[in-house]
């Protein structure tokens, strides 16, 4: 069985690109409470790239597949204003662009996890949407039950065994 964490970006600073202070904080706390990562994968965007470091990743691979959700779909996102998973589930079955790409983060999970040797475990750090969206394909019914969307270094985790998702869960921070 391979794991993967994929958590949402750490707080960054509120006229900047990068984390605040408070987001440096947050992220050590949160990586001492996960890990370790055999492969960390990370938005190219600061505030994910930065996230990764404060949890003291220090080989981490950028993939913009992990980026922000494209333009042309987060328009349709903040119309449509989703606040739990359970409405992205509903946004993904509603809108085959939004399907498509939902199904395109749910492949690139898999196939990194797959690269992986059995008991791998797969760090990647993203942002709002980008998981949730993802999130929906790799388990439609667990996810649905996970409530509000991911704050802050919130995540989930994905259990892959034998080519198929055999355990998901949503990780919230505490504060």
């Amino acid at each position: 069985m391979r794991l993967l964490e994929n958590r949402r970006h750490s707080i960054r600073d509120p006229v900047g690109p990068h984390l605040s202070p408070a987001g440096i904080a947050l992220a050590r706390r949160v990586a001492a409470t996960v890990g370790p990562f055999d492969r960390v994968l990370s938005s190219p965007r600061p505030r994910a790239v930065e996230t990764a470091a404060a949890m003291g990743c220090t080989a981490v691979a950028e993939r913009d597949e992990l980026g922000p959700v494209p333009s042309e779909l987060q328009v349709l996102i903040d119309a449509f204003h989703p606040t739990s998973f359970a409405d992205y589930a509903a946004l993904v079955e509603r809108n085959p662009s939004m399907a498509r790409y939902a199904r395109g983060q749910e492949a690139l999970w898999r196939q990194e996890l797959e690269g992986m040797p059995d008991g791998g475990r797969l760090l990647t750090v993203s942002h709002g949407g980008v998981i949730e969206s993802g999130a929906v394909v790799a388990a439609p019914a667990t996810a649905r039950t996970w409530g509000a969307v991911l704050g802050y270094l919130e995540g989930i985790r994905l259990y892959l065994d034998a080519g198929h998702w055999v355990r998901a869960e949503v990780a919230r921070v505490v504060a």
